[in-house]
């Protein structure tokens, strides 16, 4: 390998002010590098490491973690794991699950939302004196202080009054479905969803797209299992009902790292319990 290098020369910088005696040299210089350069490859590739784990799907941590490091240490982990949350959307309801936002032109006297079930039995009822707010939100609370009912069909009615009593109805614009619900109770964070969200009419057979409930059931156990998660299923059938349970039993196992003994089935054997009233409930403790 050669080389060129051409090296500017200046002897004196300063040309306006000089001792006498002085020469100002201006001019370059050649100068041709023959030494032979050695060339050395890396031994490996720069990201072998990282893609010996990538390749393999493999995890740095194994599935005793949760017993031998702190809990309150978050693993830093590649690709998908067992013990991080899985990004998603939400199919789920959590804290409001209704938002009304009424608008009138005249003064409002006083206003009320109702909402009813299915039956039209009402359940939940808001209600005011003077212009209603902005908005108003519903929690998924029902009068009895029970949350509403998994699977269940919620419809709303608003009412203003003008000043002499004369009301003015609106309905909902759509029917409220309860597909399913996450909420603590006080004690428990639970997570409810229908059963027909999940399998298959009379079966044990899981739904096309059933892995985003599966995934978020998980979600919900990675940030708020303390001591054991408990799976209920109801349903009209006892064997269905076991076979349900079995079944997001090992769909949990398969994405959670739990301590021994920290999940437990209960199937729930309801005779003649609605079909879309059947749900898979995960209690966390």
């Amino acid at each position: 390998m050669k080389i060129l290098l051409i090296i500017p020369i200046l002897l004196i910088a300063q040309e306006e002010k000089h001792i006498i005696g002085e020469e100002v040299i201006k001019g370059e210089a050649k100068k041709e590098i023959t030494e032979i350069k050695i060339e050395v490859s890396p031994p490996i590739h720069p990201s072998e490491p990282i893609d010996t784990i990538l390749s393999g799907e493999r995890y740095i941590f194994d599935r005793k973690l949760l017993e031998t490091i702190d809990r309150l240490n978050t693993p830093i982990l590649y690709l998908h794991s067992e013990f991080l949350r899985v990004p998603l959307i939400s199919k789920l309801f959590k804290g409001t699950i209704y938002l009304f936002i009424p608008s009138f032109e005249k003064t409002v006297s006083s206003w009320k939302l109702e909402i009813t079930d299915s039956k039209g039995n009402p359940v939940r009822t808001l209600s005011g004196r003077g212009d209603p707010p902005p908005s108003i939100d519903w929690n998924g609370r029902l009068d009895n202080g029970k949350m509403v009912t998994t699977g269940e069909l919620y419809n709303q009615v608003f009412t203003a009054y003008d000043a002499i009593g004369n009301p003015t109805r609106i309905p909902g614009a759509r029917i409220l479905w309860v597909r399913g619900i996450i909420y603590d109770d006080g004690r428990n964070h639970i997570v409810s969803v229908a059963g027909a969200e999940i399998f298959e009419s009379g079966s044990a057979l899981f739904r096309p797209g059933v892995e985003e409930y599966l995934d978020e059931m998980a979600n919900e156990i990675k940030k708020n299992f303390k001591t054991e998660v408990v799976v209920y299923c109801y349903s009209q059938s006892e064997p269905l009902a076991t076979q349900w349970c079995k079944k997001i039993k090992e769909e949990i196992v398969d994405r959670v790292v739990l301590p021994p003994d920290g999940i437990k089935i209960a199937p729930r054997f309801i005779p003649g319990l609605e079909a879309k009233y059947s749900k898979v409930e995960l209690v966390i403790h």
